[in-house]
């Protein structure tokens, strides 16, 4: 008579095929020449004390983890300084943003294949005026709205200069 139910259904479907496997805590490999449980069970690699103590293991698995840690930052410092530095991509604010989204997006492509694939599908930005022209046109945008309008017909019109002048030498 089976145990559990999955023994149940297993001798359902087997039969008496394999009568040995009746039981739900007897696989093959945990069974030892007489078909029970063994007492110890041997690791794969056959010594039970491979003779490494837990702190020397601690201590490996943190330098390995350190390690891993320092390569992989280095080596995504080193894919976006590729992605970023390339001509046609430094300097250019617009591929650079492009170049950082992919870069995020998409951490399966080398820093050269992202800097070409934005050098070529992004729009490069139009090239800044020389500083001194743009002083210059600060300057007179600056002007232009504090100066007062001029009339068109290029003469001034004084008459209420002239009536306030006027005004006051009637007081005096």
């Amino acid at each position: 008579m089976a145990n559990s139910l999955l023994a149940a259904v297993h001798s359902a479907v087997a039969g008496s095929v394999d009568a040995g496997l009746d039981e739900p805590e007897t696989s093959a490999l945990a069974l030892n020449n007489g078909g029970h449980m063994a007492a110890t069970t041997v690791p794969a690699g056959g010594n039970p004390n491979p003779g490494i103590s837990q702190a020397d293991h601690d201590a490996a698995v943190s330098a390995a983890r350190a390690e891993g840690f320092t390569a992989g930052a280095k080596e995504a410092t080193d894919r976006l300084s590729a992605a970023l530095g390339a001509e046609g991509v430094k300097g250019d604010a617009g591929r650079m943003a492009a170049a950082l989204d992919l870069a995020v997006k998409s951490p399966g492509m080398s820093g050269a294949d992202v800097a070409a694939f934005v050098v070529e599908n992004v729009a490069a930005a139009k090239p800044a005026n020389s500083a001194a022209a743009d002083y210059a046109q600060q300057r007179t945008a600056a002007a232009g709205l504090a100066a007062p309008e001029a009339k068109t017909d290029g003469k001034s019109d004084k008459s209420a200069l002239a009536a306030a002048v006027a005004n006051t030498n009637k007081r005096r």
